[in-house]
């Protein structure tokens, strides 16, 4: 992972920093993860390959035993609802201090 592919993200994701949890870097990008208490698996950061980030995690979380994947995104849902069969299962809302 270096500054550019760091800026990439920011750029795409609005993110301005990188959770060090778990961190995964390789040929097809990088990706931070987390279970929360619920045992739910959390995709933090995620950049590249999107159908192999996508399998990474499947196969992590099943090996981890979690039963659903969580993650959150600012680009069109819909996109990783008909390309990776997610589904929105809430809204993150923000505001201005």
């Amino acid at each position: 992972m270096d500054e550019k592919d760091l800026q990439k993200y920011y750029d795409k994701s609005g993110d301005s920093f990188i959770y060090p949890d778990n961190l995964v870097v390789n040929d097809h990008g990088f990706m931070t993860w987390t279970v929360d208490p619920e045992g739910t698996f959390f995709g933090l950061n995620v950049y590249g390959d999107g159908k192999y980030w996508d399998e990474f995690s499947m196969t992590l979380a099943k090996k981890l035993g979690c039963k659903k994947i969580r993650f959150t995104t600012r680009r069109n849902p819909k996109v990783w609802e008909k390309k990776f069969g997610y589904k929105v299962a809430g809204y993150v809302m923000e505001k201005d201090i």
